[in-house]
């Protein structure tokens, strides 16, 4: 069995669109959407993944409904978690995005229910709120430090609009104007075409110079000035090229740039690697957050927008981060487990077949498995035992030794550790996929994927590079000290402040290079000394001795021909036997499967198909005499005689004989052509003359290798020859017609038992019985009689004795001698149970009738003879238990069916009136237990007997179950309360009597024991909030004074004061709802006390931009200057200061009044 053939996706076949690296953008070409369709095929939303999504969908969801501000989503995990993966797809599912064949994101992943549901609701909410909208990108993409301008690039770009931001409002200004495809025409037509460059887009850049579109510009709005120069002052004037916007600005930006016919759409924002941006810059994360927050409390985005951010930390994680949490309300963390997870799925999945052949393998090299590195830090341990068929081919020691190679290599900080790293696995698999079971994943197979890497970042240097190069290309020899020169390189490469235990001994090298488990475990390792023996006598490594051994370290001082290539390949070929014969087997077994394909077998009038399996193993399988088997194996003419005269001549087996001659001819036309075939692989295009003459005499090489093989194949397809058990011949004009006529006679010897069910009328008889229970449903097959005496019928009932399943009962009799269809055995099933022969239980026991009976459960159901019968009296009794316990009526004739539904019912209401701490244990319920022991006429008789404990149980149960309902809803609002308790003087003493509640399962006693605590809770968070608003309101009142101390603001009259107040919201102090319970706990959600806290704390910051506002409209230009605030130790200093502050604010004079700050 080769590697490959394990794989659930073959890794050869297979491909990684994406290299394993999900990029985060607003990217709709076609190379872009065929990858976005790869990843969204392998997206394995599980884990963290699925509970991430949730997350972030029911949050948003819930925020909409309420009109809340929608608070911020922080997806965080280490490098190579699969941030940037999960913020993509949730922006393609977002939008729903339609692909290059036409089909839409939803429907090509592979989602939870629950998922999937909650994207239809947020579709079905879009449509009456404009639609679904997604911009997603990195801040460091734009403008860096400009968090604004950097948000707003991501924004313009996602919705066709140019990044910069006087760029973009030009082109919004045209397109309200309904100029735009008017002036874009003119600018296109006018304007010097270069190859590569959009002309639009040149000019564009150019608006404040380009004559050309000031032209356009003037044509098309004639009324904008009198002249070309005109315009170009007016749009100079109008489209600044700005250092930044206000936030105002901002918000309106975002609407403008994204609403549909005024109306905003639910927006989701990703903001891709937000953490890597912030870095330790304290100032860039306020600004960040200063933006989001800006966003998510205006009036004109608020519950419609939501922000995405990713990151490799927690916000609890770093200092500099903690200020986003305010924020970023929304955590999903995402752990290496779920990246492993998605690693097995994607890639390294096997067939459930092929497990046990892995699992049996690794047992039989365990020893040789577990001594690799034996004392260092990354050596076997049972752990690994676990993971080891999942991961297989990749060793658990080796995948280690790779995770701490990588970031020692890794000069740029794109590397990561290998189980994050999906490229690297794949290309792995693809490496040993045609290797044969028990080939692994060489340790120095990482230096083939990352060597050019290394070379370009300067980790090795050419000289090194080119040698191991070289060696890996010559010899079996050479290849291997090739391998052992890479190799010593990457453990020379280990940080010599870790002290991992591994060393470039000869014993640790050989435990890294083994490939082939089965066999190179004793060939290998004798090869590795005298291979670096060779090396250190060219003088490409050195070694000294030290106490873990010898060591060897690196000494650091163009192609073969075509025919070079082809031999190689050919002495590959002749040297591996096993391979040549099995691309000869393939041949010859894939014209025998394509020939029996052609074969249609139908038995009877009801053309009952008979398919016939091949085989070409040694011996036939153990079920052969339940089916019509074409064998075929490899044969001598004598054994093929033997066989098929020696065999039953009652048996349906057909034999084939495939003549050996031409073997040796075969496989030498085999040879040639895998060689040259190879050979044009591996060389590929040739680029000089010499070269595409040789690839020419390859190719013909090739097709004459093709010719004779076909030749040779033909001459022994034609003396294939055919046979029945017993030595019956079979004529025929091909191979396909003899296989025909030997399957007509097989299915007739098989199932010579088919013929007393070859009616038409079984369909009938199911379609009667199942819709109507009709008990005379026989007559549909011209049987009038007792049901169990019709002969069908007969052999049902006396195989199903005293019980048997549905799926039992299918297979006895879908096998030999009967072959009967599904509507024969159905339809006899369904008969009997309308005629009351037999009775029929679910897998829970609850009796089942014919109408009841869902044909696709039928495997399921178990059949048994009836036996028991029950007064009219009873049959009533039972109808007021059924009735009690369901809670609903039971007409006559629906007690077997509904009893079974009421014992369901009335289990759930005992589980309801218990259940986990501290709620009591649930009430027994034995006897509905043993009740569904029983079914049919029995269960009924049960119920009678049980009558008055069953409905007296119930009644007590239905009370306690409601009881619990209401303090279940109690002990959460206490767990909600106790929340905000956190750090309270009362929470331990809350924390102490609600752990009692929970020790003694208390809850349901008497007098309530909860409420007590939701008083004493109420009480002391509502003087808490009082207290907080109080600080809010003092903070408040001290800053207003400040304000309305100011001259500018004097200069202001009311109306323009309380515009600009009512603008940031400060016209008034928040009013708070403690009046009860609910309205102190709705309070708090709305603004916690960490909420009040910021607030209060950004109330001077937020009154000084109300000034600076003021300051704006009594003096448009007023420009506010940042001045550099060092820290001054010396008069000198003082007066150098002094100077730059006097000449900084000279120079922006010129431009109008200035505001230092």
């Amino acid at each position: 069995m080769l590697n490959r053939e394990i794989f659930v996706n073959d890794p050869v076949n297979s491909r990684l669109a994406n290299n394993g690296v999900a990029q985060v953008k607003d990217d709709v070409s076609k190379g872009a959407l065929d990858t976005l369709e790869y990843e969204l095929r392998t997206f394995v939303c599980d884990g963290a993944y699925e509970k991430g999504l949730d997350k972030i969908l029911s949050n948003y969801l819930s925020a909409f409904k309420s009109n809340s501000e929608q608070p911020g989503v922080w997806i965080s995990g280490f490098f190579g978690s699969g941030k940037s993966h999960l913020a993509k797809m949730l922006r393609t599912l977002w939008t729903n995005q339609t692909l290059n064949n036409g089909s839409d994101a939803r429907s090509i992943a592979d989602l939870p229910e629950s998922i999937a549901k909650q994207l239809d609701e947020l579709s079905t909410i879009a449509e009456v709120n404009g639609g679904l909208y997604a911009a997603s990108g990195t801040l460091g993409a734009g403008t860096a430090d400009k968090v604004r301008l950097a948000l707003l690039g991501i924004i313009f770009k996602s919705a066709g609009l140019p990044e910069q931001y006087h760029l973009a409002r030009f082109v919004m200004w045209l397109k309200s104007a309904g100029v735009f495809d008017q002036v874009k025409e003119f600018v296109e037509s006018k304007a010097k075409a270069k190859d590569g460059v959009d002309t639009w887009t040149k000019e564009l850049k150019n608006l404040h110079v380009s004559p050309i579109l000031h032209e356009a510009v003037l044509q098309s709005i004639p009324g904008m000035g009198s002249d070309i120069k005109e315009v170009r002052e007016m749009l100079r004037a109008q489209y600044k090229i700005v250092d930044d916007v206000t936030n105002d600005e901002m918000v309106s930006a975002i609407v403008d740039a994204i609403s549909k016919n005024g109306e905003l759409p639910l927006t989701l924002v990703v903001l891709d690697e937000v953490q890597q941006y912030i870095g330790d810059n304290v100032q860039r994360a306020f600004d960040v957050q200063e933006v989001v927050e800006t966003c998510s409390g205006a009036s004109a985005l608020k519950s419609k927008v939501l922000f995405v951010a990713t990151g490799q930390s927690a916000l609890t994680g770093m200092t500099n981060l903690q200020r986003l949490m305010g924020r970023f309300q929304v955590p999903v963390q995402l752990e290496d487990t779920d990246v492993d997870k998605v690693i097995r799925k994607v890639i390294l999945q096997k067939k459930e077949s092929a497990k046990p052949v892995v699992r049996a393998m690794v047992d039989d090299n365990l020893g040789e498995i577990s001594r690799h590195l034996r004392g260092s830090t990354i050596e076997h341990h049972r752990d690994d035992e676990k993971w080891i068929v999942p991961d297989y081919p990749l060793l658990p020691v080796r995948r280690r030794f790779w995770e701490r190679i990588l970031p020692a290599l890794d000069r740029t900080g794109s590397g990561s550790q290998l189980r994050n790293q999906l490229r690297v696995v794949h290309e792995a698999l693809k490496a040993t996929a045609d290797k044969e079971l028990g080939y692994v994943v060489p340790a120095d197979f990482l230096y083939d994927q990352i060597s050019t890497n290394l070379l370009q970042t300067g980790v090795i240097s050419k000289d090194i590079y080119e040698t191991i190069s070289r060696k890996r290309g010559g010899n079996e020899d050479e290849q291997l000290q090739g391998r052992l020169l890479a190799l010593i390189l990457l453990i020379r490469k280990l940080p010599a402040e870790m002290e991992y235990g591994i060393h470039p001994t000869v014993e640790t090298l050989a435990d890294l290079l083994l490939e082939d488990l089965n066999n190179d475990k004793h060939k290998l390792r004798p090869l590795v000394p005298k291979m670096l023996q060779a090396l250190e006598a060219e003088h490409l490594i050195m070694s000294r001795d030290t106490e873990n051994g010898r060591e060897f370290s690196l000494q650091t001082i163009e192609s073969q021909a075509w025919y070079d290539e082809l031999r190689r390949q050919e002495n590959d070929l002749l040297g591996n036997p096993q391979t040549l014969e099995a691309y000869r087997t393939k041949e010859i077994q894939n014209y025998i499967r394509k020939q029996a394909a052609q074969a249609r077998i139908a038995q009877g009038t009801v053309a009952e198909p008979r398919p016939i399996a091949v085989y070409f193993e040694s011996e036939l399988p153990a079920d052969a005499d339940k089916r019509i088997c074409a064998w075929a194996p490899e044969q001598t003419e004598k054994q093929f005689n033997d066989l098929s005269r020696g065999s039953d001549p009652d048996s349906a087996t057909i034999y084939i004989y495939v003549p050996t001659n031409h073997r040796s001819d075969l496989q030498k036309a085999i040879v040639s052509l895998k060689a040259a075939e190879n050979t044009l692989e591996i060389r590929g295009s040739a680029a000089t003359g010499p070269g595409k003459d040789a690839k020419q005499a390859m190719e013909t090489l090739l097709q004459s290798a093709e010719k004779t093989k076909n030749s040779l194949l033909k001459e022994i397809f034609g003396s294939i020859q055919v046979r029945l058990a017993g030595g019956q011949e079979v004529e025929g004009d091909s191979l396909a017609a003899q296989i025909q006529s030997a399957g007509e006679i097989a299915c007739q010897r098989l199932y010579h038992k088919f013929k007393m069910a070859d009616d038409r009328g079984w369909a009938k008889v199911y379609e009667v019985a199942s819709r109507l229970a009709d008990p005379n449903a026989l007559e549909k097959v011209g049987y009038s009689g007792e049901a169990d005496k019709q002969p069908v019928c007969a052999e049902i009932y006396r195989f199903i004795g005293t019980m048997k399943t549905g799926k039992e009962i299918r297979e006895n009799f879908k096998d030999a001698p009967y072959g009967w269809g599904n509507d024969v055995i159905d339809g006899a099933l369904y008969a009997m149970l309308a005629a009351g022969v037999l009775k029929a239980s679910d897998i829970q026991e609850r009796a089942i009738d014919a109408k009841s009976l869902d044909r696709s459960s039928l495997t399921q159901t178990k059949f048994r003879p009836e036996t028991v019968t029950l007064s009219k009296m009873q049959l009533i009794k039972v109808r007021g238990v059924v009735s009690t316990l369901l809670e609903q009526a039971c007409n006559a004739g629906e007690e077997a069916a509904k009893l079974p539904l009421a014992i369901i019912n009335a289990k759930n209401v005992a589980n309801q009136a218990g259940g986990s701490a501290p709620l009591p244990i649930a009430p027994s319920t034995a006897m509905l237990t043993e009740l569904e022991m029983y079914s049919g006429n029995d269960q009924l008789q049960k119920a009678f007997e049980y009558q008055d404990q069953l409905k007296s149980d119930f009644e007590s149960w239905k009370e306690q179950a409601h009881k619990a309902s209401l303090r279940t809803k109690l002990w959460r609002k206490l767990d909600s309360l106790m929340g905000y308790c956190s750090g309270l003087v009362i929470y331990n003493e809350l924390a102490k009597e609600k752990e009692a509640i929970l020790t003694n399962r208390s809850l349901l006693d008497e007098p309530c024991p909860v409420e007590p605590l939701l008083k004493k809770a109420t009480n002391v968070l509502r003087d808490a909030l009082t207290s907080h608003r109080e600080q809010y309101e003092q903070e408040y009142r001290t800053c207003m004074a400040e304000l309305l101390d100011d001259e500018n603001w004097q200069q202001l009259d009311e109306a323009k004061r309380n515009s600009f107040l009512q603008k940031r919201h400060l016209d008034a102090v928040p009013e708070i709802n403690i009046s009860d319970l609910d309205s102190v706990l709705s309070s708090l959600d709305d603004i916690s006390f960490a909420r009040w806290n910021d607030k209060t704390a950004g109330l001077p910051s937020i009154f000084n931009q109300v000034l600076k506002d003021a300051i704006s409209e009594l003096q448009p230009k007023t420009r506010y200057a940042k001045l550099n605030k060092p820290i001054i130790k010396s008069e000198q200093e003082l007066q150098d200061w002094l100077a730059y502050v006097e000449q900084e604010l000279r120079s922006q004079l010129e431009n109008g009044p200035v505001v230092p700050s």
